[in-house]
């Protein structure tokens, strides 16, 4: 997965979560779980008193007439709406100011009125509230799980990647080019040198090109925008190709354009003018959409085989995402319901970064392998105002500096967006999220895997901050698992996929001495993510598109 640091316009924050919970969302609260105490003892003796918990603004009700009988003006947590007496009504968490001791009363509550049902004092919180707040007159109903971290089921979930057989045929997607050419021994006899391979100011790499003024080049450039156009992915195997500015020619028949790796969480090296792929073998990559969680996104990208010694290892997985959409928004599929939730409420993307410096200074006491990323690297600049400026400014990120006894200084980001987007190709939202943006992509992530699910780089929320649950997370994943797609690799093969209508993962690979496995990535055009158009809502089927038949899990 490369990481980037793209955009996405914000098109829909949910009604629910900019009054109940965005109006106040406290620093780290959606990141950890909830509690931040941080946050909690820097604000030990304030004129606007937080809540310990949540970190939340805490409303004061107006003071009451001579004679009530209170020892305190009562206070009323921000967040929860719950009262507050030496501990917060919603967490059960101590207060960072002195409250005196409250006698009850009866008095009226001017333009306030509430009632809370269902509060778990023990951490796993599920609120039904009905509040009305005074003149404004905004009502809201919802549930809202918000558990401690300790009370979160974070057992690992690893994905099937497909049912066992292809959900799209490979005669449909996969052109052997020993077989259309069988004149060819090698497809750079059909390419040609267009000079530096650099990327220009206007995004457009003069590089080595397949030859379109040759018939078999003009064959084989309109064959792979024909299967494109149509399935979103093609695969080109018996290349003889060996070098990789050759290999990167057939990826630019369907990516003219493409961009520079920078602003990605994940730290990657240049291989002869492609990206390696940035994850360790042993660890498991889930199903993805390439820079979902960020404004900008690309197009398609395209991945080339460098060297892989053993075929029979190593395979790359492509998710049929017109199906996976299909198969989660089908109220049939799981019973978490966890499709039109993404649906309604959108996802909050976090991540932390920590501070490279904070290493470089304490190599004794710091260990790098806990690192998934620095924010130096990823935003390519040692200057934090820099860094966050490029953030807020041209990722659309919200970002705060939070500091860290084990990662030094932590550089959090996130992002509320839709977890559907609109694709043009099929005139129809499809969902574009997974749980890799979660904490559950450093399962098998070599030291980031020890961490406390808590403390790792990443954490995937609903857009109201809502925290989804393992079972929901477990049915995110088998509906691009039932939509799989295998695509094993030998030197010299290429494959492109449209960003937006597959997805793309795999299983970890373990090799043996001598084996060598290396593939490289290619990032297409930029696209600016526009979210998704609300008639364009197709009604959820079990879909077959004579490839075949449908699989549930």
């Amino acid at each position: 997965m490369i990481r980037g640091s793209g955009i996405i316009n914000n098109t829909v924050r949910r009604a629910v979560a900019t009054e109940a919970v965005g109006r106040t969302r406290p620093a780290l609260a959606p990141f950890l779980g909830g509690a931040n105490p941080a946050a909690a003892a820097s604000v030990s003796r304030v004129a606007e008193p937080i809540c310990g918990f949540s970190g939340a603004k805490l409303a004061v009700t107006p003071k009451l007439s001579v004679g009530a009988n209170v020892g305190a003006t009562p206070r009323f947590c921000g967040l929860s709406g719950a009262r507050l007496f030496s501990t917060c009504g919603f967490s059960g968490q101590s207060l960072p100011d002195e409250t005196e001791p409250v006698t009850e009363f009866s008095a009226p509550r001017p333009n306030f009125t509430e009632t809370t049902e269902s509060v778990d004092y023990a951490g796993s919180i599920a609120v039904e509230s009905q509040k009305e707040f005074g003149s404004a007159d905004v009502k809201e109903a919802q549930t809202l799980w918000l558990p401690h971290p300790s009370e979160e089921d974070s057992t690992p979930i690893v994905p099937r990647w497909w049912t066992g057989q292809n959900a799209v045929a490979e005669s449909e997607f996969v052109i052997d080019a020993k077989k259309v050419f069988p004149n060819l021994t090698s497809l750079a006899e059909i390419c040609v040198d267009n000079g530096l391979d650099d990327i220009a100011n206007d995004g457009v790499t003069r590089a080595v090109k397949i030859d379109t003024n040759t018939r078999e080049g003009e064959v084989f450039v309109r064959l792979m925008k024909e299967i494109y156009d149509e399935l979103g992915m093609v695969s080109v195997r018996n290349t003889g190709l060996t070098s990789a500015k050759d290999m990167k020619a057939v990826v630019k028949c369907l990516t003219e354009s493409e961009i520079l790796y920078e602003g990605g969480a994940n730290p990657r090296e240049a291989l002869e003018n492609v990206y390696d792929t940035g994850a360790p073998l042993e660890s498991h990559i889930h199903y993805h959409h390439e820079m979902a969680y960020i404004e900008e996104t690309v197009t398609n990208l395209g991945f080339v085989c460098l060297e892989n010694t053993d075929v029979n290892k190593g395979h790359t997985f492509m998710a049929d995402n017109v199906k996976a959409t299909d198969m989660l928004l089908n109220p049939t599929f799981g019973s978490t319901g966890v499709g039109q939730k993404l649906k309604e409420k959108g996802l909050c993307y976090i991540r932390k970064l920590p501070d490279r410096q904070h290493f470089l200074d304490n190599p004794d006491t710091t260990d790098p392998s806990l690192v998934y990323n620095f924010w130096q690297t990823s935003f390519l600049t040692e200057d934090p105002d820099e860094a966050a400026e490029i953030a807020r400014t041209t990722k659309g990120l919200e970002v705060e500096w939070v500091d860290s006894p084990i990662f030094g200084r932590y550089m959090v980001t996130k992002h509320y967006t839709d977890a559907f987007e609109f694709c043009p190709y099929t005139d129809r939202n499809l969902l574009f999220s997974s749980i890799a943006d979660d904490y559950m992509w450093f399962d098998a992530w070599p030291g980031v895997k020890s961490l406390p699910h808590e403390e790792r780089p990443l954490k995937l929320n609903f857009g109201d901050n809502e925290v989804m649950s393992r079972a929901e997370k477990q049915e995110f994943v088998n509906a691009y698992d039932a939509a799989g797609v295998r695509l094993p690799w030998s030197k010299g093969d290429v494959a492109v996929a449209c960003n937006i209508r597959t997805a793309h993962g795999r299983p970890a690979i373990h090799l043996d001495d001598g084996d060598v496995r290396q593939l490289g990535v290619v990032l297409g055009p930029v696209m600016r993510k526009k979210g998704v158009h609300h008639d364009k809502w197709e009604s959820p089927t079990v879909r077959n598109f004579g490839r075949g038949d449908a699989v549930w899990l």
